[in-house]
Parts: C-alpha cells; sequence; structure tokens
C-alpha cells in the first residue's frame, strides 16, 4: 500500500496571453511508498515543484487525485486532514522561507508540537527538541537565535528537526540543498539517508541534479513540459 500517491493530476494555470492558460502539470500517476524515496528530477519550469506542492497539499490540482494511505485528500475529514498536514512535512528550497523571521528557533519548533501533540508538558517538549538537535548535530544554543541569525546549513537542518519532532511520515523536499556549499550538500543529503535508515521516513527528493537524485533515490522519474516519467536503471 502507497503511503501517498495520485492518479491522472493535471494543473492549469490561468495567463494573460491568448491562450489563456498554461499546462504545468499532464496527466500525472505517481506512487509513494513506505520507507522509499522517490527522485524527480527536471529544469526550472518543468512542473515538478507544481508537482511537490500538490502532493504536500500546498495547491490543488485541476483535475485527478491525491491519496494519502489510500484515501483521497478531498474526503478527509477535519481530523484526517490535520494527521496529513503533519505526517506529510515539505522542506523548501529556502528553508528560512517556511520560519517566521521574528520568532526565536525554540519557539519555530515548539509551537508545532504545542498544536499537534498538546498533552506533552513543557518539559517534554524540551527534552524532546534538545535530543533532536543533538541528534542532528547542532548546538542547544542554537535555540535563542533568530531564523535570519544562522547559516543556511543550520536552518536546514531545523527544519529537518521540526519535520522529524512531528514524528512525519514522508518529507518533501524541494531543491533542499541547490543553495548550500558542496560540502554542506553533502552533509545534507548524508542526513537524510541516516534519517530514511533510523526511522524508515518516506522521501520525494525534488533537484534539477540527476546525479545527486540517482546518488539518494530508490526510483528516479524525470519530469519534462509537465509530463512525468520513470526512468530505467539504464537511461
Amino acid at each position: 500500500m502507497s503511503i501517498l500517491r495520485c492518479e491522472h493530476v493535471a494543473k492549469k494555470f490561468r495567463t494573460g496571453g491568448s491562450s489563456g492558460s498554461f499546462s504545468a502539470l499532464r496527466d500525472v500517476c505517481f506512487a509513494l511508498e513506505r520507507g522509499e524515496c522517490a527522485g524527480i528530477v527536471g529544469s526550472s519550469g518543468s512542473g515538478k515543484s507544481t508537482l511537490a506542492e500538490i502532493l504536500g497539499g500546498l495547491q490543488k490540482p485541476s483535475a485527478g487525485e491525491v491519496f494519502f494511505k489510500e484515501k483521497k485528500l478531498t474526503d478527509l475529514n477535519r481530523d484526517e486532514l490535520k494527521d496529513f498536514h503533519r505526517s506529510v512535512q515539505y522542506i523548501f528550497q529556502d528553508p528560512r522561507a517556511s520560519m517566521n523571521p521574528f520568532f526565536s528557533i525554540e519557539k519555530v519548533l515548539t509551537e508545532p508540537l504545542e498544536i499537534n501533540f498538546p498533552s506533552f508538558s513543557p518539559s517534554e517538549m524540551k527534552d524532546r527538541i534538545s535530543a533532536m538537535l543533538e541528534h542532528l548535530s547542532l548546538p542547544v544554543s542554537i535555540l535563542v537565535k533568530k531564523p535570519y541569525e544562522i547559516s543556511g546549513g543550520q536552518a536546514q537542518r531545523i527544519v529537518i528537526a521540526r519535520a522529524l519532532l512531528l514524528e512525519s511520515e514522508v518529507i518533501i523536499a524541494d531543491e533542499p540543498t541547490s543553495s548550500l556549499d558542496i560540502s554542506v550538500q553533502a552533509q545534507i543529503i548524508n542526513l537524510m539517508r541516516h534519517i530514511r535508515r533510523d526511522n524508515g521516513t518516506s522521501f520525494v527528493f525534488i533537484s534539477h541534479d540527476l546525479d545527486l537524485v540517482r546518488y539518494f533515490a530508490d526510483k528516479v522519474y524525470r519530469m519534462d513540459n509537465g509530463v512525468l516519467k520513470e526512468e530505467s536503471p539504464d537511461d
């Protein structure tokens, strides 16, 4: 049973041109199994980020359906939809874009726990956050800083920490290393590999770098002009 999939998804955007619309996705079918990493590679404007946002519930398709644990997103009740948004976490190319710039890093990590796990005591939240920082090789002193005061690599680790604290089952990583130095890119990729091995987390990994995708992913898909096609090992 797939944990996340879509069937015949299309996405059109209105334009000011004579055609009136632009097709970003065309009849896309995709399935992600538990513990699997699916890599999607494509050039800028190919539609890969649009697909990632639809899979993550950030956009709605113009046609087709998205399924979470074999249930249509459109059929989820309020509690099931809350579980979906907790279980499927989206990591942006710029991790700071998903952080409130006025929050401390401690608040960035604590607020989602307060919302999703209200039974946790403040001391339990603090212990969980401290343990997660240690797991991701981040100093506890980072908690008092604001998002703009930490490095890109640290920001990416904080976003990953937030996803893991929420016990997410799927992480959708959209170009998560493209803005980082080569050495930091390797650290983040290896960190995600360890998370997948240790936690059984499923990944959708989006990149324009085919070699990077092949290094991380079990399956590789190529997106071209809104059409998704799985590559064979010999491609």
